[in-house]
């Protein structure tokens, strides 16, 4: 091709659109001269020494298909040097429709910022200087700069991963009495005592193991929903177990485990990713950020590819050691990724800091290579056959735990082309089901739904113990009494009782279940602990502050006008539960609320008894109305309101009263003990939940005798669900409990005939059959009602045919004060001159009205 004038295709690295250069046939470096020429002034700014010409093949496409294309995603290049004739590098005719050449710039001495952005880029860029590793245009050879040094042989992460992929390493096990079982912690918390569990941990299937299958049915659950979707969203309450069944999902399944938590398990690169994007948004001029989010966007996207890049080199080595074949598993990848920080140190999100430093290359480029290196290392784990074995059409699964967290970042910085929502939500949350679909499936975490599966779980505990000692010592430390309390607390969800578990194996102290159990609950729900993070007044405090900063429609009920209305149900008619026809993400996510699965449908119901104790601590401390209402219900003349009101005051009396005094020791003519030895010692209400102010079943919830049948056949629970200990029946046929006028004799005859074995029976069929003992106390509280005469004494009844003894006791205006606690017997006395208040504030009302308009 000597003497013939040659036209040649050209294009900048990380461009899509080409130009072409003609030129007799001479050397590169007139072809190098005619270039810097023919794009004046493009490389006005370089000498035409630096750049570098590379000699290619890549067929044109049509104009509305092409892409920017990189050096770095072209496998077949060769670079050409300035010396050599045209007509030896080209001997052939040169194809139409072809890119021959590609012009690459030198490697630029800091990186560039967006051109409205005043100030540099963040973290090591900015001061502007260069990198530390000396990175040049080449987009492959700066990540192989990067990753020859950190995964060096004999360097510390080298050595670490070579013996782990080979079987070596695990988590640490207890010590002490219970031994044999996993020990880890929370990245950001440090070690615990040696003789902590974390039964997060505990028995998690293995594709390597005979029995590979999943402990957790939601692990299951959601492998079948991923199926056939782009991304899937799970929305649910905290606490639910949804940590352990991503995690058993990932052993069983390859895939990428992430957590965007600050201080949860996992690497922190997630959120080293969103401290670099909030640095970014800091170092730029805000109006600048809101008005250009195409260039947040594209920071935001190349940061979260360097990620993704950072974790898959990291897989990519793990599954190439030698001899790693039959040891390296799904499970030990997921271990590693989930727990790096316990088994050695969070290599994943060294790397990433590493790889921030390549932010200067161009989004297609790095879209380019991280397929490129995914499709790679995939082909490679197929040929190495790690278990479980895949194919060519299976994907590897992403886990983002705690993705909420990211959604709510960033408000109006960043933007989705295909929607209105923020960019974060979209890119980092996975909230689409479908791309471009907003139906969501759901599915629902049962957490422990009853006593029994409390006991299986148990079970299974003891089963992973080192030897039978161990399994001795933690029978000893949790009875039965201590699993009946966990259910009675914590049902419904699955982590918190189980961080009950772990305290309790900790600590030594024989019969130290109670307060420890009870210790656990009150960090959750108490509102001295508001300040921790997982407290639920925590998390009321921090929506109310939500709502206060970004209110834009009054008439849409928040969280704290659902929770405040369900705890007004709750205290006044004695619903146990709030049911939503729709899923309502913000009281799942907020942990208040859970889905259930009824029919085809989701709903969401709240009605867990430590959120309500939340709830209610919450509007205890805050009063946002519920002592309004209290004291509206107080002042209220009619003897219905104030006879309910009594009723469901006296339940907290009770509690109290039985704590302090043994009810043997109760003044009373007769004396108790009198009228029954048997009465001696001391009491317990059955099915108490302290403190909380739901303790009543209403005859609409269920009849007498379901309510007898679950507090003596069932644990106090009915349909998997804790019954409180006080019941209401109806008004007829057993008539009102109380009446507001003077007490005389004969309605205390007909109080006496409401709780008679035979008026009992109207409710509960065979109800001797709930009285093992064969004895049942009929208790009538005449105060704070004042008697007009004096009532008939009590007797000793005689048994009935069936064997049954009824122990009457009279509670009136001549024991009562000695019975209950002081504080009860004046709020009594308040309500008891309640009506007397009314009337007075009734007769001056007149002139109040008068007096405030003179003033």
């Amino acid at each position: 091709m000597a003497d013939q004038r040659l036209n040649f295709l050209c294009l900048v690295d990380g461009e899509s659109t080409s130009f072409p250069v003609g030129i007799e046939s001479t050397t590169i470096g007139d072809l190098k001269d005619e270039i810097k020429a023919k794009t004046t002034p493009r490389f006005d700014d370089v000498a035409v020494a630096e750049l570098t010409l590379w000699r290619v093949s890549i067929p044109l496409l049509p104009k509305k298909d092409r892409k920017d294309i990189s050096l770095g995603d072209i496998p077949s290049k060769e670079e050409l040097d300035e010396t050599d004739d045209l007509s030896e590098v080209f001997p052939d005719k040169l194809p139409k429709k072809t890119i021959h050449v590609i012009v690459q710039r030198p490697p630029p001495v800091h990186v560039p910022v967006p051109s409205r952005a005043l100030t540099p880029l963040p973290g090591s860029l900015s001061d502007g200087s260069p990198p530390s590793t000396p990175l040049s245009g080449d987009l492959h050879a700066d990540i192989k700069k990067i990753t020859d040094k950190f995964l060096a042989p004999g360097s510390q992460v080298a050595n670490f991963l070579d013996a782990f992929v080979k079987g070596q390493g695990a988590l640490p096990t207890t010590i002490g009495p219970i031994r044999g079982l996993p020990s880890a912690w929370r990245r950001g918390f440090g070690r615990p005592p040696g003789t902590r569990p974390s039964l997060l941990f505990m028995d998690l299937p293995d594709p390597s193991a005979p029995d590979s299958e999943s402990r957790n049915l939601a692990a299951g659950s959601i492998l079948s929903m991923v199926k056939g979707n782009n991304r899937y969203h799970i929305p649910s309450v905290w606490c639910c177990g949804k940590t352990r069944a991503v995690i058993e999902l990932l052993s069983q399944h390859w895939g990428f485990y992430f957590s965007a938590a600050d201080d949860d398990w996992g690497s922190g690169d997630m959120m080293t990713l969103y401290n670099t994007v909030r640095s970014y948004l800091k170092d730029i001029q805000v109006s600048s950020a809101v008005e250009d989010r195409e260039i947040n966007n594209l920071f935001a996207r190349k940061t979260t590819l360097l990620l993704f890049l950072s974790r898959l080199l990291v897989f990519k080595y793990c599954i190439s050691v030698p001899s790693s074949s039959e040891t390296f598993t799904s499970a030990r990848w997921a271990l590693l990724q989930v727990c790096a920080h316990v088994l050695f140190k969070d290599m994943f999100n060294e790397l990433f800091l590493k790889l921030l430093n390549l932010q200067h290359h161009g989004e297609l480029p790095l879209s380019l290579l991280i397929r490129n290196v995914y499709e790679d290392t995939k082909d490679r784990l197929i040929v190495r056959g790690c278990l479980p074995k895949i194919k060519d059409g299976t994907r590897l699964l992403v886990v983002n735990d705690e993705a909420q967290f990211l959604g709510d970042q960033f408000n109006g910085f960043f933007q989705s082309k295909s929607s209105s929502d923020d960019f974060l939500r979209p890119l980092l949350s996975g909230s689409e089901l479908k791309d471009g679909s907003k139906n969501f499936e759901f599915m629902e975490f049962p957490g422990f739904t009853d006593l029994q599966s409390i006991k299986a779980y148990m079970s299974r505990v003891r089963r992973c113990m080192l030897d039978d000692e161990s399994r001795r010592v933690f029978d000893e430390r949790i009875p039965q009494e201590a699993l009946d309390m966990l259910f009675s607390k914590f049902v419904g969800r699955y982590r918190p009782a189980i961080v009950a578990v772990e305290k309790i194996m900790e600590h030594s102290e024989h019969g130290s279940w109670k307060a420890l159990i009870e210790g656990t609950e009150d960090k959750l729900v108490a509102w001295k602990y508001r300040t921790i993070k997982g407290n639920l007044c925590r998390e009321l405090n921090r929506l109310d502050q939500k709502h206060k900063d970004t209110r834009d429609d009054a008439s849409e009920d928040t969280v704290l006008d659902i929770l405040g209305k369900y705890f007004y149900n709750r205290c006044f008619r004695g619903e146990h539960k709030l049911e939503d026809d729709s899923v309502n993400t913000s009281l799942v996510e907020c942990a208040f609320g859970r889905i259930n699965i009824v029919g085809r449908n989701a709903v969401t119901v709240v009605d867990e008894p430590f959120v309500f104790k939340a709830v209610e601590n919450y509007f205890s401390a805050t009063d946002p109305g519920f002592q309004t209402a209290l004291r509206e219900l107080m002042d209220r003349t009619d003897a219905a309101a104030k006879g309910n009101l009594f009723e469901r005051y006296m339940m907290t009396v009770f509690s109290k009263t039985f704590k302090s005094r043994r009810l043997s020791d109760w003044p009373h003519q007769p004396p108790i003990l009198q009228m029954c030895s048997d009465l001696v010692g001391e009491l317990d209400i059955v099915g108490w939940r302290e403190p909380a102010l739901l303790q009543g079943t209403t005859h609409e919830m269920m009849s007498m005798e379901e309510f007898m049948d679950a507090h003596v056949n069932h644990h106090s629970t009915r349909n998997n669900t804790p019954v409180a200990p006080f019941f209401f029946p109806k008004h007829k046929p057993s008539g009102p409990d109380m009446s507001s006028t003077k007490l005389y004799n004969k309605l205390w005859e007909n109080a006496l005939a409401t709780v008679s074995a035979s008026c009992i029976q109207d409710h509960v069929k065979d109800f001797h059959n709930f009285c093992p003992d064969n004895i049942y106390i009929s208790m009538v509280v005449a105060y704070p009602m004042v008697c007009g005469t004096r009532l008939p004494a009590v007797k000793v009844p005689e048994k009935d045919e069936r064997g049954l003894q009824q122990v009457m006791i009279r509670v009136c205006d001549t024991n009562f004060g000695q019975i209950f606690p002081e504080e009860h017997v004046k709020f009594i006395n308040r309500l008891k001159n309640a009506g007397k208040r009314t009337a007075n504030d009734a007769d001056n009302d007149n002139e109040d009205r008068s007096k405030k308009l003179r003033t």
